[in-house]
């Protein structure tokens, strides 16, 4: 098999450091290895114990070494974390008495000055995006250049992050020898492979259930018009299902994994007064079902009000896409309908990828994506049309992170 240049990517997950090896060909990505490691030390995006999180994802970087049979030095890394920010900003700019068309220049010009807006202290803007431009007054625009005009006005949506957790990131792969290529946003990652660009033309919201955390981004006309972070995640729901079951927690989270129900309206109904009554409730799908319906519920309703007036169905084509390894129960798409009134469909990993069988299970599309990203390759989504070869591509620059054994 040739192989190809490689690129590394490593998702920073909430409770799971996972590293991809994947070879870039003419024909997409192939995966040649992976490794995963337990998050020690890791804690809402950032590494509150550097040496047993170094440890941990030295560990991770080793197994994807003996599986993709390399040699990692570096890699490119995914940032989430509470301490991304989501702002608006709007800057004009005045072109002179007399219209004339606007250049690429013009729009760097009037981006630029959006850049400017208060943000807080420490922090960087991590992703600037236009989300729509006003010409003398005529606004929705998408792409002003070549329009004539005498006045432009953008409209921005804006993410930072905090540089103080990005050097802590870097210190901890420094600590192992890794070298730090770049970086994206972790649900932006995973967007770029489980969305298309006619969904985000569409409008579409991406939700991201992790462990600790559920994360959301907003597209409409094709660019982020929103994002955001609730503190609740799958860990939750094991944690309830522990308690109200009276199992240790590894239990609940087999159990949640091999036979969890959401939704009580899909089961036999048990009477939740035995989870108080009983010593050692008797497991039953209707019991599991009212134990974690109630959680799934004030999530998918967190996330809701933290999308607020961005949640408008007639923009929302698309609708809800759910993603990350806290949705897999049984329900959870009925559910979100119900509370999102939304429709609604689950993704975790796009079709078509070459070595995929080599993964284990777990959510991978945000390493995926930072792959695609990191190469700049067309890769399978769930376009049902074929990948036109000629599309835009993503951004990215490879750098040589590997050495054949």
């Amino acid at each position: 098999m040739e192989i190809g240049q490689l690129v590394v990517a490593c998702d920073l997950g909430s409770t799971t450091f996972r590293v991809l090896v994947t070879s870039v060909q003419p024909e997409g990505l192939r995966i040649l290895g992976a490794g995963t490691a337990d998050a020690a030390g890791f804690r809402d995006g950032d590494f509150i114990d550097l040496s047993s999180g170094s440890r941990a994802l030295q560990r991770a970087v080793e197994m994807a070494e003996s599986q993709a049979d390399v040699d990692i030095t570096g890699f490119y890394y995914s940032v989430a974390g509470s301490h991304l920010h989501s702002f608006w900003a709007r800057s004009q700019l005045q072109l002179g008495a007399e219209r004339r068309a606007l250049t690429e220049a013009d729009v760097e010009m009037v981006m630029g000055r959006a850049h400017s807006i208060s943000i807080p202290f420490d922090h960087a803007i991590l992703v600037a995006n236009p989300v729509g431009f006003t010409v003398d007054g005529i606004g929705g625009i998408i792409d002003p250049v070549g329009r004539l005009g005498s006045h432009l006005e953008v409209e921005a949506h804006l993410i930072t992050g905090s540089g103080t957790v990005q050097q802590n990131l870097e210190e901890a792969f420094g600590r192992i020898k890794l070298e730090p290529a770049g970086w994206c946003v972790d649900i932006l990652a995973a967007a770029s492979v489980l969305l298309s660009d006619q969904e985000k033309e569409q409008g579409a919201v991406l939700v991201d259930m992790g462990g600790a955390a559920t994360q959301w981004v907003l597209f409409r006309n094709g660019e982020i018009a929103g994002f955001g972070l609730v503190p609740l995640g799958g860990k939750h729901l094991t944690d309830d299902l522990s308690h109200g079951l009276k199992v240790p927690v590894p239990d609940a989270e087999a159990i949640k994994r091999s036979r969890g129900v959401v939704l009580r309206s899909l089961v036999e109904a048990v009477d939740p007064e035995v989870l108080f009554t009983e010593e050692q409730p008797t497991e039953s799908p209707g019991l599991i079902a009212t134990i974690l319906e109630p959680r799934l519920e004030e999530i998918f309703a967190m996330v809701k009000k933290d999308i607020g007036s961005g949640l408008k169905t007639g923009e929302l084509r698309t609708g809800i896409i759910l993603t990350g390894g806290g949705i897999r129960c049984e329900g959870t798409d009925e559910l979100a309908e119900e509370v999102f009134q939304l429709p609604v469909e689950t993704r975790l990993f796009p079709s078509g990828v070459r070595g995929a069988d080599r993964l284990s299970d777990g959510q991978w599309a945000t390493a995926l994506g930072l792959a695609a990203w990191a190469s700049a390759d067309a890769l399978p989504t769930y376009r049902r049309e074929a990948p036109d070869s000629t599309s835009r591509r993503l951004p990215g620059i490879l750098r040589r992170l590997w050495g054949r054994k």
